[in-house]
């Protein structure tokens, strides 16, 4: 969440930075800290390959597998979290939405991040860190870069392709 002395954006402007081609160059490794497993950018770049100010920062605890936690994604823009996947089994937002299971919070003037709606990730991706960091990066028009400027993959969603 971001500081409370550091106003959020605008609406218009958390949607503005979403929809803005972005790339970062290349797929960050994954990191085990504090007991988590994170994949983080800090440098996402605009078409003309100026930086955004924009991160994106994937985690979910190491001990996922007996606990059974999923993988929570953040874009991040001055300390604001503008947007983020993560999975509930039921979730109700500020602005009255009730949403069962994965789901995107939207930035928002009034309720912040406290505004959302459903998500559906392809399944084999439900609790592949690495695999959510890539379609977070689809979602938000962010292009994962490899050595040759290159996409690195494309994830398909179920049932599309």
């Amino acid at each position: 969440m971001r500081h409370p002395l550091t106003p959020g954006p605008s609406r218009a402007d958390a949607d503005a930075l979403v929809a803005l081609p972005k790339y970062i160059k290349r797929m960050p490794r994954i990191r085990s800290i504090n007991r988590d497993l994170r994949i983080k950018t800090s440098r996402i770049y605009d078409s003309a390959g100026r930086l955004t100010g924009l991160t994106i920062d994937a985690h979910m605890p190491e001990s996922r597998v007996t606990h059974g936690e999923t993988p929570s994604v953040c874009l991040i823009w001055r300390g604001a979290d503008i947007r983020c996947i993560d999975w509930e089994v039921r979730h109700e937002f500020a602005d009255g939405t009730v949403v069962e299971g994965w789901h995107e919070h939207l930035w928002d003037d009034k309720h912040q991040r406290q505004v959302g709606r459903s998500f559906a990730p392809p399944l084999a991706l439900g609790s592949d860190l690495e695999g959510m960091f890539v379609r977070a990066c689809q979602q938000w028009n962010t292009t994962i870069m490899t050595r040759r400027d290159q996409a690195l993959r494309e994830v398909v969603p179920d049932g599309e392709e």
